[in-house]
């Protein structure tokens, strides 16, 4: 089943957001940032307080967001090498909101992620 028809639908809330992905590298003792800014489209949405249960206990105060897409959202990575990266940040309304969880629907072709609001 796909469902992309649904999350591109304005009348469902679909709205465009950019993605800013960060990845570092080591380079003699230095961590050397490198920063990639992609479009994406899908659904947001201010997230229900029964979500909140769903966010890590350090961030269930914070305001966020809901996220419906089928852009390839990252939590971040570092498996110990030479390269890692954060976790996705979307740019949406004005503001930035840092992705805490993702959960992949690959069968149905989208993801669900939770951000929270970025206050720096």
């Amino acid at each position: 089943m796909d469902i992309t028809d649904v999350l591109f639908d304005p009348e469902l809330g679909s709205t465009g957001f950019c993605v800013s992905r960060i990845s570092y590298r080591r380079e003699n003792g230095q961590s050397v940032p490198s920063s990639q800014t992609m479009k994406g489209a899908g659904c947001i949405h201010p997230g229900p307080p029964e979500m909140v249960q769903l966010l890590p206990e350090e961030e269930r105060h914070e305001e966020f967001i809901v996220i419906y897409t089928d852009f390839p959202l990252n939590l971040g990575e570092n498996d110990g090498g030479a390269t890692y990266s954060t976790p996705d940040r979307i740019l949406w309304n004005g503001k930035e909101w840092r992705v805490v969880r993702i959960r992949d629907w690959h069968a149905f072709h989208y993801c669900q992620a939770l951000a929270v609001l970025v206050r720096e």
